[in-house]
């Protein structure tokens, strides 16, 4: 986890599969780091529950697509 990050992603392909549920995002903004074709507009978030044995946390994701990895849970600014 990064508390300095800008953004928490989760792929729309991970929400798919584990059929989580979606919660539009409270203020849509245009996400442009993971594109080089101008950027995705972020309209959904989705609330996931991280555990790494006593470690428990749920942190709050932009929903993306995205094909680096199911979950970022930092980047720095």
């Amino acid at each position: 986890m990064d508390n300095g990050s800008c953004c928490k992603g989760c792929s729309s392909r991970l929400v798919n599969k584990l059929a989580l549920k979606v919660t539009p995002h409270p203020q849509h903004y245009k996400l442009d780091w993971r594109s080089q074709e101008g950027g995705v507009v972020v309209e959904n978030q989705v609330n996931v529950s991280i555990a790494i044995e006593k470690y428990k946390e749920k942190n709050w994701c932009e929903i993306v697509p995205m094909e680096i990895g199911h979950i970022i849970l930092g980047r720095p600014r």
